[in-house]
C-alpha cells in the first residue's frame, strides 16, 4: 500500500487549503478486490427440484425429488422429500464456495449424504452417498414455483 501527500482546495468560499494523507492501494490489488466482489456465493435458500439416478445391476431407476431449503441465523436447514416415498428433514447443511454438504434423514432413518456442486448454470450436482458408499446421483434446479426461489 502506498501513501501519497494531496493538496485539496475545499470549502472554496472558505478559500481554505488542505492536505491530506491518503492510503491508496496499488492498481493490482484494486482490481483483485473488484474481481472478488464481482462473483457472489451462490445462493442455496429456497426451494428446488430434480432427480436422483440410482444404479441397480441391470437398470437405473430416475427418482424425483424436491428439497427446501431455510436459513434461522447462520444456521441452513430444510426438508426433502420424494413424492409418494415420504419426506425427511435436512441438517448439517455446509456451503463453502460452489460446494454444497448437506445430510437427508430418509423417513426409516437412514442418513442421506449429499456431497454436491454449483454449476455455471445454477443448478446443483452431486452425489448421494449412504453408509460411506455411492448409491445415487442427484441434480436439482431452482423450483420456479417456490416463494423463496434461489437466484443463480
Amino acid at each position: 500500500m502506498m501513501v501519497r501527500r494531496v493538496t485539496l482546495l475545499g470549502a472554496a468560499a472558505f478559500g481554505a487549503i488542505m492536505t491530506v494523507t491518503v492510503a491508496v492501494a496499488p492498481l493490482a490489488a484494486q482490481s483483485k478486490s473488484a474481481k472478488a466482489i464481482a462473483t457472489p456465493s451462490p445462493v442455496l435458500v429456497g426451494g428446488w427440484s430434480g432427480t436422483a439416478t440410482v444404479p441397480l445391476p441391470d437398470s437405473v431407476i430416475v427418482v424425483p425429488v424436491l428439497y427446501t431449503f431455510t436459513q434461522i441465523g447462520t444456521t441452513i436447514a430444510g426438508q426433502a422429500m420424494v413424492p409418494g416415498q415420504g419426506s425427511g428433514p435436512i441438517s448439517n447443511v455446509v456451503l463453502t464456495g460452489k460446494q454444497v454438504r448437506f445430510r437427508v434423514t430418509a423417513p426409516e432413518g437412514k442418513l442421506l449424504e449429499h456431497d454436491g456442486r454449483f454449476g455455471a448454470d445454477g443448478n446443483i450436482e452431486g452425489m448421494v452417498s449412504m453408509d460411506k458408499q455411492p448409491i445415487a446421483k442427484f441434480k436439482i434446479s431452482p423450483r420456479k414455483d417456490s416463494k423463496s426461489t434461489p437466484k443463480k
